[in-house]
């Protein structure tokens, strides 16, 4: 370089080959950066489209086993109260033989009750005639 001149034709055509091959230093780097993004890109996406699909897959059997808990919680109700029932009928049946069964004994008592007041009545009305019939005679006579 010549001093207080302007650089040689030479020393510019150097400092530009040396800008010239960073530059290109430069534009290989970013372009391999940029295929290493777009390949990350790639990955992410692809991881994305997994967890989409295993969301609707846990979706899909989150749903299933919902329908079948609830299916057997029906069974398991339906099945309760069945035996609920069985035993409210039990119990109802229980009562009502109760019932009848008292009511059976206040017959069976107010029968033997009429019966012997009955045979009570009959034998004192037999008995009355027949002192009746013991008085006229001996009254009569």
């Amino acid at each position: 370089m010549t001093e207080g001149a302007r650089p040689s034709m030479y020393e510019t055509v150097r400092d530009h080959e040396n800008d010239l091959k960073e530059h290109r230093e430069r534009i290989t780097t970013l372009e391999d950066i940029t295929m290493a993004l777009k390949e990350s890109d790639r990955q992410h996406d692809e991881r994305l489209n997994k967890l989409e699909d295993n969301a609707v897959k846990l979706e899909n059997t989150i749903m299933v086993e919902n329908r079948e808990t609830r299916n057997t919680m029906k069974e398991q109700t339906e099945k309760l109260f069945g035996i609920v029932e069985k035993a409210m009928g039990y119990q109802s049946s229980e009562a009502e033989y109760r019932h009848e069964q008292k009511m059976a004994k206040i017959n069976t008592w107010a029968n033997v009750f009429l019966k012997i007041i009955g045979g009570l009545t009959a034998v004192g009305g037999i008995g009355y005639l027949i002192i009746q019939h013991f008085l006229n005679q001996v009254g009569g006579n």
